[in-house]
């Protein structure tokens, strides 16, 4: 195609075409809009029937035991608990060889004390269940409660708890105002009436999640707690809730220095707690973790090092049973503990069993255990049977009326066995009940989501086999599928209120039949029309190979765990196929460039599977090189060092590609040159800045300057990228063209002396001649997509940075083969396709797996000092799918990419639209295709032993990526509407 072009000017369109042209443009965009919420349903409902959450009973434990032969432990009169959140187990145990690491022989008190008083004094190792965050294990560990799977998407937005609690009890029975607290303010959003502490000076909260302040928090909790001590008087529980363990695993990884000078902190402020209650019979002491750690510092998962947290129990009153050895006890067993000692009622959810060694006491007193034991039984059984989702269990039944049968007809030792193995087998038993799926629902977000992926192939076959406009149909289509939808809801309505699931089945029933109508639409315009062959070429029976090869997956664990190893084989074979197809090419230049593009696309797609965190299945065969070591999140000074080499030579790679077609005009070096190249300096200085303050190079005393200076240049970056830019763009699109006008006045009369009249009539006075005509569309569009990927590249970690440039450079390849094979002509599915396969792909290369764990959960205070909706969300979600974002939006480019406007051409101004919304049903028929064979092999594994670590994070993925994909594409498609009516208002 000509990179320049010449014609003589003329009138332009009438402003009754322009806005004929506007409103239906727009009008297209309904249909990915339309997908998308296809896509939300069929999202929401395979969601419902597998992450299950827990039904919440709102009743309230409110008896004692008046059996006189019920003796239970001398309670005491308060307790200190002391939450150190990510205490791991080898922390306070000092379960590893000597030297071994930084944290051994840091926090030593708690297993001294131990030792020396094991009638005063106990160490345990503490067992959560996952997910380990930290909301989940503060509810686990106030009502004994398990969580469910679902329950780690509420950690960023902590809700009041409705369950019964000991904290509600302590309320309940001993007035308002009995709790002091002080630290992480996650507490206040689970316990409402804690705030009334604040009237009163008893409570003194902080926020919680920036991980990058490992003192603020600790050092204001220290300065609360030994004051209140001196007013026992005024409160029963005293909660302080340290942080900076946690963060210093985060931010540093558990074998550091810094991790090493927080343990001895903690350890110097237990062993002060211990004196300031050396005298104090009435007082315990708990110090406890929520979870653990892995072994990079992060947690939310269920390794090893993540479930095990530790369990410290002090009292200068004897009231333990001594033991060797440290045992190990569940963090559920806690609540039913700490109530017995406390002489509060057991919480009614309760599903926790008292700790053995402090229910004998020092005596061994097996009466104090059974009469616990027996109390604890009464409680939970009542629960079941209060519980809608148990299920009647003979066995558990008879093993309960053998537990609680009279308490002289057995000695004390079996009657507490028997206790504590009915409990066993109900924690047993409710563990596999909250594993049930709702099959119907997830089947129904499987049907929907297949006819969402046979409406998209409807789409693209359709307009693939018959090059019209789309705006012939819209209207007829719009109406068809919103007055389906709404004869669908009612239905729906009607079917869900008989069978008690009105919401899943209106929303099913809807989608349904919303697709049904559109589809009905498509067929009869469709029998109505010449409608040419559908072109399935090899390039699009590789994107449809491309969407099966990756989803089968999903079919094995292991395949998952090293899918990116998948992806990187899929992305070479696409460009070997590249390469192979640019030999047929005739011109010698062309096929030169286009192989050397296929090269490029082929090593950028190697290239990109080298940066890599490690999941733990991984360990054994993989070296994790995204951060500067394997046990630490801060990122490398080479990292640092490349971002700079980015900012140098990424707008000279961008500034390459648009001259090829002579595009590098009018805006290109003002936005690529100057523009992107300060912006992504601003970017290498952020990181500098975090790597100097992590490293702490820059004087104590201006690290706060330069953590402002640091956020101030994120804000800015972010608020150009994605507001200001766009804005600007919106209002002047900035063509990347040169005008040049010459004078034919010479060639007029020469024409006419020589008698040749045609040639003289042909030429216009003056003739206008625009350089960088050949790319008009993509070039405009593409001013818009890397302003964008600024914003996403701050988000990104540095080596995430890096691999975002390279996604950026690989896509240019592929755009500029694909013009060269002509591409969008013979298959427009290909390249939406091989865009998608590679956001998979570089989603792993900017340090993220499918696990929780390896969110970057540090990112969200890229933006602001503490939780500040939306900047904080913002962060996080272009950072966790910033690879999906950038695709999704770049899909029209597979259209707009080279393409020159035809002046005067109304009709062309349409079809040029439809083929955007042809492009985009490609990329979601692969989207949409892959989710669907997610979601089917995880409804068939679902009873599988790696469902829980493996397969259901990678369903979230799964659903969220696809919903990110279809939001930047629906963006994508609005900027192309913009951008049509642009340059038709300019040569139209």
């Amino acid at each position: 195609m000509a990179n320049t072009t010449s014609y003589r000017t003329g009138s332009s369109a009438t402003t009754a075409k322009k806005a004929k042209l506007r409103l239906s443009t727009l009008k297209a965009v309904f249909i990915p809009l339309w997908l998308l919420s296809l896509h939300v349903v069929a999202v929401l409902l395979f969601a419902k029937g597998f992450l299950l959450s827990r039904p919440v009973l709102p009743d309230i434990a409110d008896t004692f035991s008046n059996d006189p032969a019920v003796v239970l432990p001398k309670p005491f009169k308060r307790a200190v608990i002391v939450l150190i959140d990510a205490l791991r187990e080898d922390f306070i145990t000092g379960n590893c060889v000597k030297d071994s690491g930084y944290f051994c022989d840091a926090f030593v008190t708690p297993v001294k004390l131990a030792v020396a008083k094991p009638e005063n004094a106990a160490v345990f190792k503490f067992i959560a269940d996952p997910p380990t965050t930290t909301l989940q294990r503060l509810k686990a560990l106030t009502t004994g409660s398990l969580p469910t799977f679902i329950d780690a998407g509420s950690n960023f937005n902590g809700m009041e708890l409705l369950e019964d609690s000991w904290i509600t009890q302590l309320t309940r029975i001993r007035g308002e105002n009995r709790i002091a607290f002080a630290g992480d303010d996650t507490w206040l959003s689970l316990f409402p009436q804690l705030n009334n502490g604040t009237k009163t000076k008893l409570t003194f909260p902080y926020e919680s999640f920036n991980v990058w302040d490992m003192d603020t928090v600790d050092a204001g909790v220290t300065s609360h707690i030994f004051p209140l001590l001196q007013r026992k008087d005024e409160w029963d529980v005293m909660i302080a809730h340290y942080l900076g363990v946690d963060h210093a695993g985060h931010r540093f990884g558990p074998d550091t220095p810094q991790m090493r000078a927080k343990l001895i902190q903690m350890d110097k402020m237990v062993e002060d707690l211990i004196k300031a209650i050396e005298h104090d019979d009435d007082t315990l002491l708990v110090v406890l973790g929520d979870h653990g750690m892995d072994l990079k510092g992060d947690h939310g998962g269920d390794s090893q090092g993540e479930v095990e947290a530790g369990l410290f129990l002090y009292s200068s009153r004897q009231f333990l049973s001594p033991s060797d050895e440290i045992g190990t006890v569940n963090q559920i067993d806690f609540v039913p503990t700490l109530s017995v000692l406390l002489d509060l009622p057991v919480p009614f959810n309760n599903l926790g069993s008292p700790i053995i060694p402090a229910m004998l006491g020092p005596n061994g007193n097996f009466q104090q255990l059974a009469s616990a034991a027996r109390l604890v039984s009464n409680q939970i059984f009542q629960y079941r049977g209060s519980h809608p989702s148990f299920a009647k269990s003979a066995e558990i039944t008879t093993l309960y009326e053998e537990a609680t049968s009279p308490l002289q007809t057995l000695n004390y030792e079996e009657i507490s066995e028997l206790n504590l193995l009915f409990q066993k087998k109900n924690l047993q038993e409710s563990r596999e009940m909250w594993a049930r799926f709702d099959i119907p629902s997830m089947v129904m977000g499987i049907i929907v989501l297949v006819l969402s992926v046979i409406t998209s192939s409807a789409f693209y076959f359709y307009y693939d086999g018959l090059e019209c406009s789309i705006a012939d149909h819209i209207d007829s289509l719009i109406m068809y599928c919103l007055i389906y939808a709404v004869i669908g809801l009612t239905i729906g309505s009607g079917i869900g209120y008989v069978l008690n699931r009105t919401a899943a089945s209106a929303l099913f029933t809807s989608a349904i039949c919303s697709m049904i109508g559109c589809l009905a639409r498509v067929y009869s315009f469709w029998s109505q029309s010449e409608l040419a062959k559908p072109n399935i070429s090899y390039w699009t029976l590789l994107g449809l190979g491309l969407t099966v090869s990756h989803g089968f997956v999903f079919a094995s664990n292991s395949y998952v765990v090293w899918e990116s190893r998948t992806l990187s084989f899929l992305l070479v074979s696409v460009g070997i196929a590249l390469l192979a197809s640019s030999f047929k090419i005739a011109d010698l230049k062309f096929r030169t460039a286009a192989g050397l593009n296929a090269i490029t696309f082929i090593i950028q797609a190697r290239l990109a599977d080298y940066p890599k965190i490690c999941r733990e299945e991984q360990l054994a065969f993989c070296t994790s090189n995204f951060y500067a070591s394997t046990a630490s999140s801060v990122s490398s000074i080479a990292a640092i060092i490349l971002l700079y080499a980015v900012a140098l030579f990424f707008p000279a790679i961008v500034k390459s590609f648009l001259r090829t077609s002579a595009s590098y005009e009018g805006a290109a070096p003002l936005w690529i040159g100057k523009g992107l190249r300060f912006a992504l300096i601003l970017v290498a200085l952020h990181w500098t800045l975090d790597y100097a303050e992590n490293k702490g190079i820059v004087a104590h005393e201006s690290m706060e300057q330069i953590h402002l200076f640091k956020i101030a240049i994120a804000r800015l970056l972010v608020g150009v990228g994605i507001i200001g830019a766009p804005i600007a763009w919106y209002r002047a699109g900035p063509l990347c063209l040169r005008v040049e006008m010459s004078n034919n006045q010479e060639l007029i009369k020469n024409a006419m002396k020589e008698g040749d009249m045609a040639t003289a009539n042909k030429l216009s006075p003056v003739s206008v001649e625009i350089i960088g005509f050949a790319n008009t569309y993509g070039s405009l569009f593409l001013l818009l997509f890397l302003s964008i990927f600024t914003a996403v590249m701050l988000c990104m970690k540095p080596v995430g940075g890096i691999a975002m440039a390279g996604m950026v450079y690989q896509l240019l390849s592929l755009l500029e083969v694909g013009d060269y094979l002509n591409l969008p002509t013979v298959s427009p599915l290909i390249t939406p396709i091989v865009l998608c396969v590679m956001a998979s792909q570089y989603y792993f290369a900017t340090g993220h797996q499918a696990t929780l764990p390896s969110i970057q959960w540090d990112v969200a205070f890229l933006l602001t000092e503490g939780i500040r909706a939306p900047f904080t969300h913002l962060a996080l979600i272009l950072n966790t799918f910033g690879p999906y974002l950038s695709a999704g939006l770049a899909v029209p480019l597979t259209v707009l990419y080279k393409l020159a406007p035809s002046p005067r051409e109304y009709r062309e101004s349409e079809i040029v639209m439809t083929r955007v919304i042809r492009a985009a049903a490609g990329a979601m028929i692969y989207m949409g295709g892959l989710t669907a064979l997610n979601f089917v092999m995880t409804l068939i594994l679902r009873r599988h032993l790696m469902v829980w670590k493996i397969f259901a994070p990678r369903f979230m993925l799964a659903g969220a990526s696809l919903l990110a994909v279809d939001v930047a594409i629906l963006l994508g498609t609005l900027a192309s509407a913009k951008v049509i009516t642009n340059i038709y208002d300019v040569f139209g």
